[in-house]
């Protein structure tokens, strides 16, 4: 088998059959499409069994209770057959003509990733959406370099649907999801990058993106709780950057993992909050200033350093001109 294509399966009856039948005409001796139901209480289960039947080369894998996305991908990979495995979440879509020839790519040039470009589109109408500036392509590098020319182009996309990964290369470094975390493709991919000797970026197109009110991305304003996961993520983001003789991949993890940490301040004005979200997130932002002020000030870059400086003298100027900045002051 050449390709694992892991399908995570929760609350998504409404999204799941387009999802499948973008995969679905994939060579069936080539490809297998493992997907894990995480004990989605809808109609997903049925769905999945449905499509089995039909489809010789789906397997369906059912979680006895609802563990989150991370644990339904590490339960993909460890379950995987492919040479390479490629993430896919079950409300977007792959480019189905895309997927066999950026394999052959990844297979001919013993890539440990392989990194695609993606689109976004609008949920209900299918509406082109923008998306960020794009990763140029490149030929083969290592996963270091790459990392560092992304970060210093404005470039880099954390998410791990748009990469096709060696499965023995993940195995063999101990690279999985981290579980019982949000925002956990920061830690996925950032490791995954600076471990890989052999990387390229093509500008084919390979997935299409749905976006989603309800998405995960969409909770900013529901709840506090992301301001945890952001601190954590970066702790784990500059334990990876700490070296005696950084090198420029995990220099540039290092501002990464700063520009994260002051986006928990940031994100109150960029994203409304109100009531009390907002007294939640500022209450958490002014227990962990130092911290914050601290991590961007010893990132390396001289505008990180200066809002660092700007945080830890005075958090509401900080969000004064922040608000100013993003358009809400």
């Amino acid at each position: 088998m050449r390709l694992t294509i892991i399908i995570p399966c929760y609350r998504v009856e409404a999204y799941l059959p387009a999802c499948l039948d973008s995969v679905c005409g994939l060579p069936p001796e080539q490809v297998e499409i493992l997907c894990v139901d995480d004990a989605s209480p809808d109609g997903v289960g049925a769905m999945l069994a449905g499509y089995a039947g039909r489809q010789g080369n789906l397997r369906v894998h059912t979680h006895a209770e609802n563990r989150g996305l991370s644990a339904a991908r590490n339960t993909g990979l460890a379950c995987a057959r492919g040479e390479y495995v490629l993430f896919l979440d079950s409300d977007d879509l792959l480019q189905t003509e895309a997927v066999m020839p950026l394999l052959a790519q990844a297979r001919e040039k013993r890539l440990d990733i392989l990194q695609a470009a993606y689109a976004c589109f609008e949920d209900g109408t299918g509406a082109p959406m923008p998306a960020p500036p794009m990763a140029r392509a490149t030929s083969v590098t290592t996963g270091d370099a790459c990392f560092a020319r992304m970060c210093a182009e404005k470039a880099y996309e954390p998410m791990t649907v748009i990469r096709l990964y060696r499965r023995t290369f993940l195995a063999e470094r101990g690279i999985r999801m981290a579980e019982g975390f949000l925002f956990e493709d920061e830690l996925f991919t950032a490791e995954a990058f600076l471990r890989a000797e052999r990387v390229q970026v093509s500008d084919a197109l390979l997935y299409r993106y749905r976006q989603r009110a309800d998405s995960i991305m969409g909770g900013f304003r529901k709840s506090a709780d992301w301001c945890v996961h952001y601190l954590r993520v970066v702790r784990r983001l500059v334990a990876m950057s700490e070296a005696e003789q950084p090198t420029p991949g995990q220099r540039a993890l290092r501002k990464r993992a700063a520009a994260i940490a002051l986006s928990i301040p940031k994100n109150i004005a960029a994203y409304g909050l109100a009531g009390e979200v907002r007294a939640q997130a500022l209450a958490f932002t002014r227990a962990h200033r130092a911290e914050i002020a601290r991590l961007a000030q010893g990132s390396g870059s001289a505008s990180l350093r200066a809002q660092g400086a700007l945080l830890r003298a005075s958090l509401p100027l900080f969000l004064r001109m922040y608000a100013r900045l993003s358009g809400r002051g």
